[in-house]
């Protein structure tokens, strides 16, 4: 038994060491890929006879955080999310789906457009909060991200009137596991896939997002 030990202790250095010389050993990850799909559910929501403009500010739109994750052989990681792009891309397909028009502004403020559009109203989206978490349980082999994502959402008139403004909020989270010990020296050099937690958060919020925004056509005809 203890010659095992020193056998699989003794792999692991040649593996560290190998995976270091070949350039594979490294503190900074390439871009965590982020490939939402929308939630299907957003399609049963009645659409709204509305022409809205719809805003996205720069700072959700651009958005991209690190995140570090510590193991005790491979020490430090960072792990790069580009949030704001797909998000930002869910937004917009969402409200083509709530409204029967839509036209993506990017200037709210932009008056000769918003007149030549005859908008009923416009829509603006602006990050609040995103959250992420990442830890590895070795002794079960799994690695495990969440992600716990905010939005402001605001409602104007088209002369810049605030009519409601409102919070949305989701959480997703994802599981990535591995089934031998082999596997997972290799999986947790290379990066274990934490992308899916951050899919199931903008698939979430972006379902929570559209049922907030059905009273948009009741709002609009109040003002």
């Amino acid at each position: 038994m203890g010659k095992l030990k020193f056998i699989k202790k003794k792999y692991r250095v040649v593996l560290l060491i190998f995976l270091i010389l070949s350039g594979c050993f490294s503190t900074q990850k390439p871009p965590v890929t982020i490939a939402p799909s929308c939630n299907k559910r957003i399609y049963e929501i009645s659409k709204q006879p509305l022409t809205m403009g719809i805003y996205i500010d720069p700072v959700l739109r651009n958005h991209e955080q690190k995140e570090k994750l510590w193991h005790q052989i491979i020490g430090i990681q960072y792990f790069v999310f580009p949030v704001g792009m797909p998000l930002a891309k869910k937004i917009e397909e969402t409200c083509q789906s709530l409204f029967n028009n839509v036209v993506f502004l990017n200037n709210p403020e932009d008056k000769a457009l918003l007149e030549g559009k005859s908008l009923d109203g416009i829509l603006e989206f602006r990050l609040k909060n995103s959250d992420i978490h990442l830890r590895i349980e070795e002794a079960v082999l799994h690695a495990i991200g969440e992600h716990y994502l905010s939005l402001y959402v605001m409602l104007y008139d088209t002369k810049q009137n605030k009519l409601w403004e409102d919070e949305v909020f989701a959480e997703g989270k994802g599981l990535d596991v591995v089934t031998s010990q082999v596997e997972w020296e290799w999986w947790i050099t290379s990066g274990p896939k934490f992308g899916p937690a951050v899919d199931m958060a903008i698939e979430n919020i972006t379902y929570n997002l559209a049922q907030k925004l059905t009273v948009v056509k009741e709002i609009l005809g109040q003002k």
